[in-house]
């Protein structure tokens, strides 16, 4: 579990920090707003040489804190926390690993970075976000006005972009996978049982 822990991008990372550079060179943005995490510096580096625009860096959008499980193996912490480990699998929306934040806390921080940001976008702007997977998905629910428990549903590989549209009002998903898109909707697991 990475969490906010920060590691160098390896050469498939690089080459995926490629591919989404192309793709929102195609697509055209006019205004990034970033987690300040160095996996995501480095990413932009490299959308920077595609689209030099200035980035505003913004801590709600740093990933999932995992406490202290930030850095060990899955397999590692269902072994060393097994009762905390259990209460998360039957939990993850309200349930925080030790020191860490529940999947509704990314929904509050969802919330409160839109309420902020919104409105420094001007009309027709094309905004990226460049974050990161389980906070994505917060971003993505909020945005969407999905229900809170279908986040855990939503999947985005790392060379998954997820691209919402304003259409009259009314934000409709589609998604690229691989530069390849769009398709229609959001990427999504199979469903999770919930505990609404």
């Amino acid at each position: 579990m990475q969490g906010q822990r920060d590691s160098a991008l390896t050469p498939r990372g690089r080459e995926q920090a490629r591919g989404t550079a192309d793709l929102l060179a195609r697509l055209g943005v006019d205004r990034i707003f970033a987690s300040p995490l160095g996996r995501v510096r480095q990413t932009l580096a490299i959308i920077h040489e595609q689209l030099p625009l200035p980035v505003q860096f913004d801590d709600r959008l740093k990933e999932w804190s995992a406490g202290e499980w930030g850095g060990e193996l899955y397999a590692d912490v269902r072994l060393r926390w097994p009762d905390q480990w259990a209460a998360w699998q039957a939990d993850r929306l309200r349930y925080a690993p030790p020191g860490g934040e529940t999947f509704l806390d990314l929904i509050s921080r969802a919330q409160a970075f839109f309420a902020d940001a919104i409105p420094l976008v001007g009309p027709g702007e094309r905004v990226a976000l460049v974050a990161h997977g389980f906070l994505n998905r917060a971003l993505a629910t909020v945005l969407l006005d999905r229900p809170t428990a279908e986040m855990l549903s939503i999947s985005q590989d790392n060379d998954t972009l997820m691209r919402i549209v304003l259409e009259g009002g009314v934000a409709v998903p589609d998604y690229f996978e691989n530069g390849e898109g769009p398709i229609a909707g959001l990427p999504m697991d199979a469903p999770r049982p919930s505990v609404a």
